[in-house]
């Protein structure tokens, strides 16, 4: 018995329901995984937003309470000097976690960011350095007695630089400072939350 062309038909019906379910299927996964990984994306950049955003306004604050702090008592006191290593070490915190930059898809908002948080921690970090040797030098004048009038003259002398680098360290840290409110407002819409 010879079949006919008509089953021959009917079974390319069916092959032909197989194969468009199959693209379908494959089409609708490749559409939810493109989907999900847009999502993924958004999450990851909003988080690193945030992340960044306080960050810099968490240094920003400690800053402020620094520069807060030379108005009070001695200029340049023990607490004043812990809050700029407490800068230092909030700004650590970015250092260890500086690859999730590239997760903000904004290229000059990731260079603003980094360019920023250099040029604030290189002269916090002069700052902090200076104010330690400053104090070593101190320390070794109050035994100016077993010191020759040279010694005595060449170390006043360096603690004068050491100050005065000091001071342009802080104008330097202060003028960076006031930049980060602006950098804050462009995370802002990213993040979500407000700085």
């Amino acid at each position: 018995m010879r079949q006919s062309v008509f089953d021959y038909i009917d079974n390319l019906d069916t092959l032909l329901a197989v194969i468009v379910g199959a693209v379908l299927a494959t089409g609708g996964a490749m559409v939810a995984e493109l989907v999900q990984d847009r999502l993924g994306q958004k999450r990851k950049e909003r988080d690193a937003a945030r992340f960044f955003g306080e960050i810099l306004a968490s240094v920003d604050r400690v800053l402020d309470r620094a520069i807060e702090s030379m108005a009070i008592g001695e200029r340049w006191g023990d607490v004043t000097l812990r809050l700029f290593r407490t800068a230092l070490n909030e700004a650590a915190i970015y250092e260890r976690n500086r690859e999730r930059l590239f997760e903000l898809r904004d290229m000059q908002l990731r260079q603003d960011i980094h360019v920023h948080f250099l040029t604030e921690m290189v002269p916090l970090v002069a700052l902090n350095e200076n104010s330690r040797e400053i104090a070593e030098l101190e320390k070794e004048l109050k035994h100016a007695e077993a010191l020759s009038e040279d010694k005595r003259a060449t170390i006043e002398e360096d603690l004068e630089t050491l100050r005065t680098t000091r001071e342009g360290a802080l104008n330097a840290v202060m003028a960076e400072h006031a930049k980060t409110e602006s950098i804050c407002k462009r995370l802002e819409p990213l993040a979500g939350v407000t700085f």
